[in-house]
């Protein structure tokens, strides 16, 4: 027991001792020791920065109280650091220097993009930031600025090629400037976010490049931390995959990546494994182990205090249509409800997102899709009573929506008979024609040699299927075609009888309905990659505008002519 107590005495004398040493360190050996004991924690960090910040103050460096005050940031759990930036920003506005306010200023940027997800104060505290960055010359800082500047472009504006531009920029730096520290890790970073960001661009071989470059760049470090960054990489080309509808490929390289980001403690690529792997699942029509992973997604998007990234949404809308399908009223609803709550969200987003919730979704739908599940639970709680009545008025229903599957059914064949007739002429009435103009342009405000020339042009157009390319506005047509966009739209308005859209829409469904009738292999497409060959950006564009023109689905006419071959 008394060998046990000097031992304790000795620790104790030692660790007073360290601390009362402190007041003779300099700012660098207090530095050192901080990052040195917030690792081992073997002397408390705080009393470090406190002796720090107290002799600044006490010398009136306002550097050194702007480095006190960020240790404390560093420091201090993420509810309570504002106030440390803003010490920060307050002592040094007027008197600035090469690091401070532009750190604080970043610092900003990226509490207010990952903690509140407010892009209109991150983008205007990185630019505050940049321009003290660029005044000094901190140019490690300013490829700092621009990374971040990369991630709001590519995920929270959309502008994924601007956001390639930048995040290039970035590695060529850190690739030159490798010895700086951090860079090393700062170029992988880079090189993540060229993969990641070139997935929606569709470039695959792209991604599997960077991601290539990306994975061997880490594989080269020692540190084990470090090391183990490869498997993000490993990730990216699983979702790079899924995206080639590669799904056993995806769902190998995910299952690889998984455990080293629940180890990693990693929440936001834990939840594009989980959501990656449901999709790969439900893809190869494994709906039950799909859904598993999806409520694991929604489990782990129930734990985030910001609003989930906007694909995750898409967890929702598997949930509801999965628990619909097996009629599940109760859950069905849950989860529309959630899917109306987040959509919500994104509605009231002030950025390009709420543009995107209105293109994907139809929310004023699914708001009356809630009301109608809602009263219907209703009904089941209160009317226990008429279950005899409840279920002759079902069968009566079933018979009646028998008697109409049975009559649309014939309609739709009808029509699909009359589709194949039509088939032979169709394509070549379109190709043959060239129009001219009958009239004078007085009528629609274009001169006549003006007119003539946009219907040649539009029957070359036509000719050469190059409507089938994604993208076409009027716009783009009109810069092709070298004319006034103006006097393009006039011109398909009045000889082509339809607005642009429709005109691009019909030229496309009629090449559709042709290519699938004497293609087979293009028949063993699924219906989101047809919509993609014929020009479409979504399957449900692709699958109105199909229906629209020849009053059956896109699914129904492949059965149908999969039957007859």
């Amino acid at each position: 027991m008394t060998l046990f107590i000097v031992i304790l005495f000795s620790i104790t004398t030692s660790a007073q001792n360290q601390i009362n040493s402190l007041e003779h360190k300099s700012y660098k050996e207090l530095k050192s020791m901080y990052y040195k004991y917030e690792k081992e924690d073997s002397i408390p960090s705080k009393k470090i920065i406190n002796t720090y910040l107290n002799r600044a103050k006490k010398e009136k460096d306002t550097f050194q109280i702007a480095e006190g005050y960020l240790l404390f940031y560093y420091e201090t759990k993420l509810s309570e650091r504002k106030v440390y930036l803003d010490s920060i920003l307050s002592i040094t506005q007027n008197n600035p220097s090469k690091k401070h306010p532009a750190l604080a200023y970043f610092e900003k940027a990226k509490r207010y993009l990952y903690d509140d997800r407010n892009i209109e104060e991150t983008i205007k505290n990185l630019a505050i930031a940049k321009e003290y960055s660029s005044r000094f010359n901190n140019t490690n800082l300013s490829y700092r600025i621009d990374y971040i500047m990369g991630v709001v472009r590519s995920e929270h504006l959309g502008e994924k090629k601007e956001a390639i531009t930048i995040f290039k920029e970035c590695a060529q730096y850190y690739s030159d400037h490798i010895d700086h520290a951090d860079n090393k890790l700062n170029y992988i970073y880079s090189l993540h976010a060229i993969a990641e960001t070139y997935i929606p661009l569709k470039k695959y071989d792209s991604v599997s490049y960077y991601n290539r470059l990306g994975y061997m760049a880490a594989n080269k470090n020692k540190k084990a931390m470090d090391n183990a960054i490869k498997y993000y990489f490993t990730l990216c080309e699983g979702i790079n995959q899924y995206s080639q509808d590669n799904f056993e490929i995806a769902i190998d390289s995910i299952n690889i990546a998984l455990p080293k980001m629940i180890d990693f403690e990693d929440t936001s690529n834990t939840i594009d494994s989980y959501f990656y792997l449901g999709k790969s699942y439900y893809d190869t029509n494994k709906k039950e182990k799909a859904i598993r992973y999806f409520i694991k997604t929604d489990s782990l998007l129930e734990t985030l205090t910001t609003t989930p990234q906007y694909k995750h949404v898409k967890t929702y809308e598997y949930l509801k249509n999965y628990y619909t399908a097996i009629d599940n009223t109760n859950k069905r609803n849950h989860y529309l409800n959630k899917l109306n709550s987040i959509l919500d969200k994104y509605l009231n987003d002030k950025v390009f997102i709420s543009k995107k919730v209105k293109e994907d979704y139809d929310v004023p739908q699914l708001l009356e899709e809630q009301k109608k599940l809602i009263r219907s639970l209703n009904k089941v709680k209160n009317n226990y009573s008429y279950g005899i009545i409840g279920l002759l008025l079902v069968l009566a229903g079933s018979l009646v929506i028998a008697y109409r599957q049975n009559r649309k059914k014939k309609l739709f064949r009808q029509r699909f008979e009359e589709l194949i007739k039509e088939l032979d002429s169709v394509k070549e009435k379109i190709n043959s024609k060239h129009t001219t103009a009958t009239e004078s342009g007085i009528a629609i405000k274009v001169p006549e040699k003006h007119i003539n020339y946009i219907l040649k042009k539009l029957d070359e157009f036509e000719k050469a299927d190059r409507y089938l390319n994604q993208g076409i506005t009027i716009q783009s047509l009109a810069n092709e075609m070298q004319t006034n966009s103006k006097y393009l739209s006039r011109v398909i308005n009045h000889y082509k009888k339809k607005k642009f859209t429709s005109y691009i829409n019909e030229l496309r469904i009629t090449y559709a309905v042709k290519e699938l009738k004497e293609n087979d292999t293009l028949r063993k497409f699924t219906i989101k990659a047809i919509a993609n060959e014929m020009g479409f950006v979504s399957t449900e564009t692709f699958t109105n505008a199909f229906y629209k023109q020849v009053s059956i689905k896109p699914s129904y006419f492949i059965k149908q002519l999969e039957k007859n071959s």
